[in-house]
């Protein structure tokens, strides 16, 4: 508002168009500015002159022509202005007040022409009480109201009145006086000058064209219809064939906010009178008709027919006031006529120009004047009036009709004659004529309504199938618009459909459309198209992390009005075009990728909930863009919700496609129920309707459809999995199904649940190992680990899951069970999800069901390690308490050697072979029996007749023999027979999707007739009985083809090489050169690494597999069976077919220095995989092993010529070589601790992995120098002389004293002069290696006992390195020493010797001293000896402090304590911690080194709780140094192996209050597993340990540690396993044992404390 109602300081607002005040005199000079340039359109420079002058509003009234001329302003401008602003002020003079009541008068004729009160007409005499009445409320005055709708101005509150310029009703405006003047009243508050600038903003808008829309459909209800705000209906009509509905328009604008019951009672009753006056004419002209609320007109500020809309508070106050009003307004005998003919109110939402809800209705009234009800009558009524403050039914009657566009009482004419000869007339000739009309205008055929569009929808949206379980689409994505609130309840149909994405242009969705009602019981997860920008980037780890192929992806393609943020803000088509047009079509085009929707099997639903008016509508946009992607409709359909809906939508598309394509594809006749209902009848049948899991109480508890989904790395197998489905339901289709089912599975594929749940003759195979599994499983384990694993090791194809899968089968009752999904799917989120399921439904405080999880081919044993720790991290993270495992992890897996798998595992194993027990043979005989009762052809059940047979190799011999007979190994069928036995061969797993096969065979690109698409199984031809269809959960989720067993493959290879002269190699060639399966497309990417895997992944036996290669199985298998050169062929073509995968160049560079000793080739391919991969650290290993190969090789060759000395010539080339790899394998050391060892391409697959610290870079450091070594010993002046050749590799010696005895020795001098930097620090980088090995295998341990095997092979090539390296560093040592045993007096030791012996046993530094502890039998003299040497460097060494030397020292006695307790060379406990606290304090708490701090963590440990709190706080510091120097030092080390705990807290006082772990392992010698004992924490339930070891008593904390407090401070311990640390981060006391680590201290068997 203006004026007084205006806030202090609030700037005038101001537009393009008329949003300055209304009276000129409040214009400021910028106003003024304004004014001429926006609105007169002149020039800028004119506005500026007369806001330079100062004018103002004020001074603008005042101006005349000339004065403006004198200003510097043209004649003609200054004529315009002075004539534009005296139409102004004329305009704001004209312009009336409108009135809450005058709002509701007709806007059309006979109330659609704007009339202001007539001079000396009552309303104008009552004004002067209006106004007394204001002034005793002046609250009134003040009250504020909301904006029009549609209007920017914030002074346009309430619409120009319109009142009727009908003579008929000025009676019933003078009885409605004190209601006109309540309403004035409150109107009066509001701009007084709103109506002339509304007039303003009409005029100068009037140019701009409005969208037009099509009226609600007349006389139905509940369709996808709502209006848009400012959108234009069809003019008003008046009487056409009487069938076509007639319509009036009403602003029905009242003040917003209105609390005045009076008001709000005066509203309801013009409503009425407006209604019941239209009803009355429309049926005494016996027409259709539509009396239409909350349209505005011309003559109050709006277009003609502009849809504004009604606020209305409760639609149920309409509807009940017509109900009642029926028997005012109509005689007793005309209601039950009213009543039928008089359809109740319905209200249309009206929606913002954004789409979002405005919160206003059209209110419509639909007028049905029936022949067979109104026959021949009339129809007279009484209206409502006011005359004295009261509500009133009129006396008089009145007589309405239509006439024109109005509607007029006949009998409301003063002129009596002529009203009387009017009446006359219409009740003898109109009323008789009307009658007659109407009735043969019924009769007339109505347009027949389309019939079968149910069959229709069930067609298009099944692919033909007739059922949504075997639809012919695999995925569907849904595009859709604003829904209206009705429709809502009839979206169930939406959760039985496999979305993959929906498309939505509803800004309401999430909260009041079709999201909010599809989240009720299913997932999806909301987008925007900002999160598919730049997706092409990790394009699958992108896909990953939205979740795509697993969950819905709900996008909003035009903002959300639940958020705030801008950049959700829904915008109006133009603005949308201009800034997120792009994008949607981004990311249509991204979803019609080829590798992301199969093609042709993806079906996309345009579903219309409410009507499209335009084309640039943003819905039209997208069909367009999937129209051109998908280039035509055959994989769309458009579901209308109604006939008028479809009729615009295909006028819309006439510009895109031809009309007949858009009627093929669209359904229009079926309302939203009637397509809910007959979708509902497509759901899956073999889904039962609810499902299960057990609870520990015995009872069962749903797992909700949308809780289930949400657990998406995890097939959940339900307590009552396969019962109460549709399907049984029907018995034949049942049959069928059962059919299918069990001919899949014994043709080869994988078994089903429906597998166990079919009744049969024969029960399920139950095999021989099936009670050795379920026995592990039952078997009580230790109550300190949540995760216990089982693994299932058996020969590919032997039915080892099948096996696993029984047990679960059979255990479903009994524990949750579960299947892992995918093995590649991120371990920390699938232990988030097992942990779900365990708590899922449970109280924090009850018992758990434990879940039994099926693992499925890891591809590396270690990775069930990793998934075990995952869990057990979501055990912490929940807060569960562990008094048994929680998680049952069966882990079957696929080894060459089952039972050699089993042998090396420490895990409880069973293992399965190729080889079937004579109960078993009996029951698979009996079976067959079965089979060939129920089922044709079971010859071709290959599977199950190969296990039958006892995996006889002859008869998958003749079996493969016969199929392939007569090949055309030229064919494509026979070609995709080969790259399948090739996969299925060496890679586990593998496959290649169907899609791929299909545009492979040249068919998959044209789909034909719904009902008869051309299937793979036919185009394959007779080699479709040795494939079979597998689903595929990688890189999103597909169907695949495979061979249908290993073993089958395995002999297809074979029967292609001798009957075909087919071999790997060119088998390998040709998929390569097959562009087709390298093009984007589904399961491209799993083909490329499989692909990838075939030639580069070898096997290791810490891996799970049965031996270690040098190179993959397929080119081990190629290079013996073809040779070198066909290795070489395979892997060059390959590594130019995938340019950008740095490791098959380094595969070739390996077999090229390896088996072709071509090392200059290699060092070609290994620098090509350099430039690849720059920051991995294998990679650059492999180059150092070229150049390490080729010396060894060059210097073989030497000795091979029996060559003694070295020339100059091969001297440069060793020393080159050397340097080379050298430098090399440091390069390697550095990249591995910088933790960049893969590409990013490659993160994908080994992110399952743990992390694995390459330590090949040291020692390649090694073995080069000890090549070095044997090089510099073939120098003549070096040769026969050790001592020379220590002290120069040591740096200790010049060259230039060694006597050159010709050029020769000159030159090789001068040669090594060039190399003397390298060659002077041999030996510095061999014991720097030497270091990092003893650290890397004393200070930690792995992760599982699988890789200790590796670890130990390399120990032992380090420990002979070592050897080698002392025999020439320490040989003058050596030699004393044996001189000293022959004769003790001979030789003194000097100082120099004694820290020399010391480096010899590797006890110089920690980690050799604690590596004595493995093996104390044999070494306690050695540690006396040990000790006494540091005796003497510390007396007899003149360095300052010592301090490396007194820590040694100090752990030493400490280890000699272990070994050899009754020593006597053994330093008591307190000159040690008096020792360390000298050293402490020389060193302070920022050494760097963790030396120090472990021996304090042990020394100063408290012996007893009252010790001082200086002691504590002193140890305090201790322990946070420990740890910052541990993590300064070994941090990337420690992300692949354990710390070890060194020492153990026992009971014992002194130095022997320290206990090591093969004292314990002492009690346990017979024990088998002992390995086993400690890992699965069974060790601290053992008796002797609990009698040994002293438990310690501390409290959990929220930092996932525990804490021990002596006095006021607190000691954090790390907790080696939290199994049983805490209750939902509860602090709680707990007792432990203390182990002590480099890491600092660790508790070990945590318990809890009552």
């Amino acid at each position: 508002m203006q004026g007084a109602g205006k806030d202090p300081g609030e700037e005038t607002k101001m537009s393009k168009s008329c949003d300055l005040p209304d009276n000129m005199n409040e214009w400021t000079k910028e106003h003024v500015k304004s004014w001429v340039i926006d609105q007169l359109k002149l020039d800028q420079k004119y506005g500026e002159i007369l806001c330079n002058e100062d004018v103002s509003g004020v001074v603008l009234v005042e101006l005349e022509k000339a004065n403006i001329i004198e200003m510097g302003i043209k004649a003609g401008p200054a004529f315009m202005m002075i004539r534009k602003r005296d139409g102004f002020i004329n305009r704001s003079k004209k312009a009336t007040k409108p009135t809450a009541i005058e709002s509701l008068l007709p806007t059309g004729t006979g109330g659609s022409t704007c009339k202001t009160p007539e001079v000396g007409d009552a309303k104008g005499q009552n004004n002067e009480s209006v106004t007394s009445n204001l002034a005793k409320n002046p609250s009134q005055k003040h009250h504020k109201t909301k904006s029009r709708p549609g209007s920017n101005s914030s002074t346009d509150k309430v619409a120009q009145p319109n009142v009727s310029s009908s003579k008929s009703e000025k009676s019933e405006i003078k009885g409605q006086e004190c209601t006109q003047e309540m309403i004035d009243t409150v109107a009066k508050t509001q701009s007084d000058t709103e109506s002339g600038a509304r007039t303003c903003k009409l005029q100068s808008n009037e140019n701009i064209p409005k969208p037009q829309c099509e009226p609600y459909p007349f006389d139905h209800r509940d369709k996808a219809i709502s209006y848009q705000q400012n959108h234009i209906l069809p003019p008003e009509t008046g009487p056409s064939n009487l069938i076509d509905p007639v319509h009036e328009f009403k602003l029905f604008n009242l003040p917003e906010n209105v609390t005045s019951a009076e008001v709000k009672e005066d509203m309801m009753k013009k409503f009425s009178n407006e209604v019941f006056r239209f009803s009355a004419a429309c049926l005494n002209s016996r027409t259709n008709g539509t009396i239409h609320f909350g349209v505005g007109d011309t003559k109050c500020g709006y277009r003609h027919g502009e849809i504004i809309g009604v606020s209305v508070e409760s639609t149920d106050k309409y509807v009940d006031c017509f109900s009642n009003s029926i028997v005012v307004y109509f005689d007793q005998k005309d209601v039950a006529d009213a009543n039928h003919c008089i359809r109740p109110p319905k209200f249309v939402e009206v929606l913002n120009p954004d789409k979002t809800l405005s919160g206003r209705f059209v209110i419509e009234v639909d007028i049905v004047p029936s022949s067979c009800i109104c026959e021949s009558k009339l129809y007279y009524i009484h209206m409502l009036t006011k005359p004295d403050k009261k509500w009133m039914r009129s006396k008089e009657k009145h007589f309405f009709i239509r006439d024109g566009s109005s509607s007029r009482d006949i009998l409301g004419n003063k002129n009596i004659t002529e009203r009387d000869a009017e009446h006359k007339k219409f009740l003898i000739e109109t009323s008789v004529d009307l009658v007659k009309r109407r009735k043969i205008a019924e009769e007339k055929p109505q347009e027949p309504k389309k019939t079968q569009e149910g069959g229709k929808l069930t067609r298009m949206i099944t692919g033909g199938s007739g059922m949504l379980d075997t639809s012919y689409y695999q995925w569907y994505i849904l595009v859709t618009n604003k829904s209206l609130q009705y429709q809502t309840q009839h979206f169930e149909f939406l959760n039985e459909i496999n979305w993959f994405c929906v498309l939505d242009y509803d800004p309401d969705s999430a909260t009041s459309g079709t999201c909010h009602s599809y989240r009720k019981a299913k997932i999806a997860n909301l987008h925007s198209p900002h999160h598919y920008h730049d997706i092409e980037t990790s394009l699958h780890e992108n896909i990953a992390k939205l979740k795509l192929h697993k969950q819905t992806s709900w996008i909003f393609c035009n903002g959300r009005s639940d958020l705030e943020d801008q950049a959700f803000k829904p915008l109006p088509p133009k603005q949308w075009y201009k800034e997120q047009a792009a994008d949607v079509r981004k990311l249509v085009s991204f979803l019609c990728r080829a590798d992301i929707m199969p093609k042709g099997k993806f079906l996309v639903v345009f579903l219309l909930l409410s009507k499209v008016e335009e084309q640039r509508d943003p819905f039209h946009e997208t069909f367009c863009s999937f129209y051109q992607e998908l280039k035509g409709a055959e994989d769309i359909i458009c579901i209308c919700e109604s006939e008028q809906t479809s009729v615009r939508w295909k006028d819309l598309m006439k510009c895109t496609c031809d009309s007949h394509e858009v009627t093929n594809r669209c359904v229009s006749a079926l309302s939203i129920k009637e397509v809910n209902d007959t979708v509902l009848k497509l759901k899956s049948v073999i889904r039962s309707t609810r499902r299960f899991l057990p609870m520990a109480s015995s009872a069962s508890v749903v797992l909700q459809q949308k809780d289930e989904e949400l657990l998406t790395a995890l097939e959940v197998l339900c307590e009552n999995e396969c019962e109460g489905t549709d399907i049984e339901t029907d018995e034949s289709q049942f049959k069928e199904f059962q059919t299918c089912k069990e001919e899949q599975f014994y043709r080869g594929g994988k078994a089903s649940w429906w597998n166990f749940y079919f009744s049969t003759e024969v029960p399920f195979i139950k095999r021989n190992s099936y009670d050795s599994l379920v026995e592990f499983i039952n078997a009580k384990s230790p109550s300190a680990i949540s995760v216990k694993i089982i693994s299932l090791f058996h020969h590919p194809g032997c039915g080892g899951t099948t096996l696993a899968m029984h047990v679960l089968w059979d255990s479903r009752k009994k524990f949750r069970c579960a299947v892992l999904r995918d093995s590649k799917e991120d371990l920390i989120e699938i232990g988030r999800q097992v942990i779900d399921l365990v708590t899922y439904e449970t109280s924090c405080n009850s018992d758990y069901l434990p879940v039994l999880l099926l693992v499925d081919d890891f591809e590396e044993l270690e990775n069930v390690h990793v998934l075990q720790n995952s869990i057990q991290s979501a055990v912490v993270e929940k807060g569960l308490r562990v008094e048994y495992p929680l998680v049952i992890i069966l882990n079957c897996m696929r080894s060459q050697d089952p039972i050699k798998s089993r042998k090396m595992s420490v895990l409880e194993s069973i293992a399965l072979k190729h080889k079937l027990t004579v109960d078993e043979q009996h029951l698979f005989d009996l079976k067959l029996k079965e089979i060939e009762e129920h089922h044709t052809k079971p010859e071709d059940f290959y599977s199950f007749m190969i296990m039958k047979r006892n995996f006889d190799e002859k008869y998958i011999e003749n079996v493969v023999h016969n199929i392939l007979k007569d090949s055309d190994v030229s064919s494509k069928q026979a070609q995709l027979v080969s790259f399948l036995a090739l996969l299925n061969s060496h890679v586990k797993d593998s496959s290649i999707s169907v899609s791929k096969c299909e545009e492979f065979l040249g068919f998959g690109q044209v789909k034909t007739t719904f009902w008869g698409p051309e299937k793979f199984e036919d185009a394959i031809g007779t080699y479709s009985t040795l494939l079979i269809r597998m689903e595929v959960e990688d890189y999103g989720r597909y169907q695949g083809i495979r061979i249908i067993h290993p073993l089958i493959a395995n002999r297809c290879l074979d029967e292609l090489k001798s009957s075909y002269n087919l071999p790997k190699s060119q088998i390998v060639i040709m998929l390569l050169n097959k562009n087709i399966f390298l093009q984007r497309g589904i399961g491209k990417e799993k083909l490329q690494q499989d692909t990838y895997s075939m030639l580069i992944t070898r096997q290791r036996k810490e891996h799970g597999d049965e031996a270690d290669t040098l190179f993959s199985p397929l080119i081990e298998a190629i290079q013996k069976e073809e040779g070198s050169d066909q290795v070489i062929n395979v892997l060059t073509e390959a590594s130019n077919k995938f340019d950008q995968n740095p490791f098959i160049s380094q595969v070739l560079a390996r077999h090229l220095y390896r088996i072709k000793k071509d090392f200059d080739s290699a060092l070609e391919w290994s620098l090509k995989a350099k430039d690849k991969a720059k920051d991995n650290s294998y990679i650059r290993d492999t180059l150092g092993q070229v150049f390490k190969s080729k010396l060894k090789y060059r210097m073989e060759s030497v000795e091979a010529d029996k060559q003694t000395v070295v020339s100059p010539s091969q001297l440069r080339e060793f020393l080159d070589l050397a340097k080379c790899a050298s430098e090399a394998f440091r390069e390697s050391q550095q990249l591995t601790e910088m933790k960049a060892d893969r590409a990013n391409w490659q993160e994908q697959r080994s992110k399952l992995k743990s992390d694995v610290y390459n330590t090949s870079g040291y020692l390649g450091e090694i073995e080069v120098a000890l090549y070095v070594i044997d090089i510099i010993r073939m120098i003549p002046f070096f040769r026969g002389n050790k001592e020379h050749l220590m002290h120069f590799l040591s740096g200790k010696m010049n060259l230039q004293h060694i006597k050159k005895e010709n050029k020769v020795d000159e030159e090789l001098c001068s040669i090594v002069n060039e190399y003397n930097q390298y060659l002077v620090n041999i030996q510095t980088s061999m014991k720097t290696a030497f270091d990092f090995f003893e650290d890397y295998f004393v200070y930690f341990k792995t992760r599982n006992i699988e890789r200790e095997a590796a670890d130990s092979r390399i120990r032992k090539k380090v420990s002979d390195c070592f050897d080698k390296y002392t025999e020439v560093f320490y040989l003058s040592l050596l030699e004393k020493i044996s001189a000293r045993k022959s004769n003790p007096k001979l030789w003194t030791l000097e100082l120099e010797d004694h820290m020399k012996f010391l480096e010899l046993h590797k006890v110089d530094r920690f980690a050799g001293l604690l590596e004595f502890l493995t093996n104390n039998y044999e070494t306690g003299n050695k540690m006396e000896e040990i000790v006494a040497n540091y005796e003497f460097i510390l007396q007899k060494s003149t360095k300052e402090h010592l301090s490396k030397e007194k820590l040694n020292f100090i752990l030493a006695n400490i280890v000699l304590n272990c070994v050899k307790p009754n020593s006597k060379k053994i330093e008591t406990y307190e000159v040690l911690r008096v020792l360390l606290k000298k050293v402490l304090r020389d060193v302070g708490f920022d050494y760097g080194y963790v030396e120090p701090y472990f021996l304090g963590s042990l020394l100063f440990w408290p012996t007893r709780k009252n010790e001082s709190d200086e002691d504590f706080v002193f140890l305090q510091k201790i322990i946070t140094a420990i740890k910052q120097s541990f993590r300064g030092r070994y941090d990337r080390m420690s992300h692949s192996k354990h710390p070890v705990a060194h020492f153990y807290l026992c009971k014992r006082k002194g130095l022997k209050r320290f206990v090591h772990k093969a004292e314990i392992d002492q009690f346990f010698i017979k024990v088998r597993h002992l390995k086993s004992l400690w890992q699965s924490g069974e060790i601290w339930k053992e008796p002797e340990v609990k009698t040994l070891l002293l438990r310690m008593n501390g409290r959990t904390g929220e930092d996932n540690k525990v804490h021990i407090e002596f006095g006021s401070v607190k000691i954090s311990v790390r907790p080696a396993y939290l199994g049983k640390l805490r209750s939902g981060l509860s602090i709680e006391n707990v007792s432990f044992y203390l182990g002590f680590s480099m890491d600092g201290p660790i508790a070990y068997d945590i318990e809890p404390t009552d």
